[in-house]
């Protein structure tokens, strides 16, 4: 990743928490701007589209910052800040991205946390399914559950293990990411490996958000899917012609 494209990243994720924390905005608007004079310096004022972008960006951020004080306003600081990051990411999209090969230590932890996270959720979504059918059978017809495993065990081995892949999946997705912008251009793209990933990945991250209220067949079901999507990215898109640099399946 060249040094414009690392300020305007760090402008992004700047302007970003500005929309929760304005401590964010005057950094992220001191980010756009180096990021738009190192651009300038290396092919020459507004030699692109990248660098009137970061500018007008770190503008906008700032006149959404001098809003604060005025609460009736809000709207418009929120448009403003909003804008300001959309035009981040068309800066970093037309930014030059020299394709260099995946570092050993992101490619161990990108690896690693994979494998992770496939052990992790092969133990905890099959418990958590075991957990939610029994607990269907508790509701319904307790007598029928006499003879399954307790309810407090299936959810302790679902509850421990979910957690782990969960946290594993997300060093990996976004490890994968971030190699991924640096190589393409864009973290994401419409590549069946890439999108079972993430759709997998927003799937749990989802569970985890509705656990307490999803009962029965919804909550087996969102679980399963949420890893049959994984388990598509690892088994079955390798062979759809990814995107993917390398013949690992991760």
């Amino acid at each position: 990743m060249t040094w414009s494209a690392l300020l305007a990243l760090g402008g992004v994720v700047a302007v970003a928490l500005g929309l929760f924390s304005p401590r964010g905005l005057p950094w992220g608007a001191l980010l756009y701007l180096a990021g738009a004079a190192v651009d300038a310096l290396a092919k020459g004022p507004f030699a692109g589209p990248a660098q009137p972008a970061l500018v007008l960006g770190a503008f906008l951020a700032l006149r959404g910052e001098s809003l604060l004080q005025r609460p009736g306003l809000a709207p418009l600081r929120r448009y403003l800040l909003l804008l300001a990051l959309l035009l981040g990411l068309f800066a970093l999209k037309a930014l030059p991205h020299p394709r260099a090969d995946l570092p050993p230590a992101l490619a161990l932890l990108h690896g690693g946390a994979f494998l992770v996270a496939y052990l992790a959720l092969s133990v905890g979504v099959g418990a958590g399914v075991m957990c939610a059918f029994q607990d269907a059978r508790l509701r319904q017809a307790p007598e029928k559950a006499v003879g399954s495993a307790p309810l407090w065990s299936l959810k302790r081995l679902e509850r421990g293990y979910l957690q782990v892949g969960y946290l594993a999946a997300t060093l990996g997705l976004g490890s994968g990411m971030a190699w991924a912008f640096g190589y393409f251009g864009s973290p994401l793209a419409l590549d069946p490996k890439e999108l079972s990933t993430f759709l997998g990945w927003l799937l749990l991250t989802l569970y985890f958000l509705l656990q307490e209220r999803l009962r029965g067949l919804l909550r087996a079901g969102l679980l399963a899917l949420a890893y049959a999507l994984l388990l598509f990215a690892f088994l079955g898109a390798p062979f759809l012609g990814p995107r993917h640099p390398s013949r690992l399946p991760f």
